[in-house]
């Protein structure tokens, strides 16, 4: 009698349990493929920022290559440098090399030219650094 009672339990159980394991096991198994599919997109998201970085920095790498900044530097940056510190030295020290100063709207000039040159050039790889560091913490 009492084995007929346990069978009778077992086969309710097994009637209910069975097909509510099925159903917790298939959505178990739609729930791993919605992460393998969202962390499929994701690596597929971060190796197109990645291969976007590498082209960033290889522009970078050829435009810092051309020598055509480094000729206009020396054509242009270091002539107005040069007679700009000469000005301002023999003005300040008085030296004697009478060094007349340029007529007012190409002294602004030439100051503007030698600020931008020697002053605002070396100092924008650190503003670079800063704006994409402040663009990180942002994001």
């Amino acid at each position: 009698m009492l084995s007929m009672i346990l069978g009778a339990i077992q086969s309710i159980v097994s009637g209910i349990a069975g097909p509510l394991i099925g159903y917790l096991g298939k959505r178990e198994d739609v729930s791993l493929d919605g992460f393998k599919t969202a962390a499929g997109i994701d690596a597929a998201a971060y190796q197109a920022h990645l291969n976007a970085e590498i082209e960033i920095a290889r522009l970078r790498a050829s435009a810092n290559s051309w020598m055509g900044a480094r000729i206009m530097v020396f054509a242009f940056g270091l002539p107005a440098a040069l007679h700009w510190s000469a000005v301002f030295l023999d003005s300040t020290f008085r030296f004697g090399w009478a060094v007349p100063a340029l007529p007012g709207q190409y002294a602004g000039a030439e100051m503007q030219i030698a600020l931008s040159f020697f002053i605002v050039a070396p100092a924008m790889p650190i503003i670079s650094a800063t704006a994409a560091w402040l663009g990180r913490k942002g994001a």
